[in-house]
């Protein structure tokens, strides 16, 4: 009994632990295939946390599209630049290049200019010429003291002696009598170039000039004094002193070459050709003339028209001159700028800058109408300014 007691209390147990070990395992399998039906068959309900993420999200989604659209619309406006900037170069590039070879389509030869020049300043000495008839208007619209002078042809001096010749006499002005010496190695090539005694220097001053005007010209000294730019008065003073003695005018600036006197017309006056492309066909930085040519009477007249005018160019300087010459029934000689005043301005010994800008470059951006040149030598090269 005792041991078939223990016998069914061993089955027993052994029996409720078998129903407990499948009931655990039942219970250990049925949560997990309970939950993943869940899972699968009932969505998720959206909570605030994924709602924040949501629109973060979105958010930052929106700013790199954004960001995105930006970055291809500079990307796209760089390229565009770029075809531009490469066209406006090769468009620069295309004109200096052509207006180069524009430029120099009608360049002559100055050694052939000088001798052709030098050919037709001695057929003028064969040509009869008045040095006294003076227009009419030039008498009506002038006061009557200048009237009276003009039309005397004389300065209170007394009259001239007219010679077909051209004194031997430099003229150049400065405020003082001392010459800045940035402008003394010219002067000094003038002192080489045309050595005293042979010739004569007179070195105009604001205060000698002045009184030159006040007691050879006193009926322009009004005019002279009411200047409001005291270069108007520097001009006015070449004219008055080349009609006065005759002779050569050269500004400071203006740098003899050679001894250019036998290529000066010795029986009227001669002006320099501009070498600019506009405004001006010739210049007062150099001129010439025979003492006393009733030409400068002419001028005194466009003088005293243009007193008022505010423009220096148009009142006493190059544009004043050009009016002058085509007013003027007395002839000038234009001195030809591939001798005299060769365009550019800068030289190959000068400067880095005046090379690569005032002679390279200036030289091609604009049409030139004249022939002035540019050379890399000084063959036949009179002067330079």
């Amino acid at each position: 009994l005792k041991s078939g007691t223990m016998g069914r209390g061993s089955l027993w147990q052994h029996g409720l632990h078998k129903r407990s070990s499948s009931k655990c395992a039942h219970q250990s399998i049925l949560p997990t295939t309970s939950t993943s039906q869940s899972t699968s068959s009932i969505p998720l309900q959206p909570t605030v946390q994924n709602s924040r993420f949501y629109h973060k999200y979105k958010k930052q989604s929106h700013v790199r599209n954004v960001v995105k659209i930006i970055v291809k619309i500079v990307v796209l406006v760089l390229k565009v630049f770029i075809c531009l900037a490469i066209l406006v170069i090769m468009s620069c590039v295309g004109y200096v290049f052509g207006m180069g070879l524009y430029n120099a389509r009608s360049i002559r030869d100055p050694c052939s200019v000088a001798m052709t020049s030098k050919q037709n300043i001695h057929e003028l000495y064969s040509v009869e010429r008045s040095w006294t008839d003076v227009k009419p208007s030039t008498l009506v619209r002038v006061p009557r003291a200048a009237a009276g002078s003009i039309a005397g042809s004389t300065s209170t001096s007394g009259p001239f002696v007219h010679k077909a010749e051209v004194p031997k006499i430099i003229h150049q002005q400065w405020r003082d009598e001392k010459i800045h010496r940035k402008f003394m190695k010219w002067r000094t090539k003038w002192f080489d170039l045309f050595p005293e005694p042979e010739y004569k220097y007179m070195l105009w001053t604001d205060a000698n000039a002045r009184e030159f005007i006040e007691k050879n010209y006193p009926w322009f000294l009004e005019t002279y004094d009411s200047y409001n730019h005291n270069i108007k008065r520097v001009d006015a003073t070449r004219y008055f002193v080349l009609h006065h003695y005759g002779g050569i005018y050269a500004d400071l600036d203006y740098e003899p070459m050679i001894n250019f006197y036998e290529y000066l017309p010795k029986n009227q006056v001669g002006v320099v050709e501009s070498p600019y492309y506009w405004n001006e066909k010739t210049q007062n930085a150099l001129m010439s003339s025979p003492q006393g040519d009733p030409f400068w009477l002419d001028l005194f007249f466009m003088l005293f028209i243009n007193r008022e005018k505010e423009e220096v160019l148009e009142a006493t300087g190059p544009i004043m001159l050009d009016q002058a010459r085509e007013y003027s029934m007395h002839p000038s000689y234009v001195l030809p700028c591939e001798n005299f005043q060769r365009v550019p301005l800068g030289e190959y010994d000068q400067t880095l800058w005046d090379i690569v800008y005032t002679r390279e470059v200036m030289f091609r951006l604009k049409p030139i109408s004249k022939n002035c040149g540019y050379y890399n030598n000084d063959q036949c090269h009179f002067g330079r300014h």
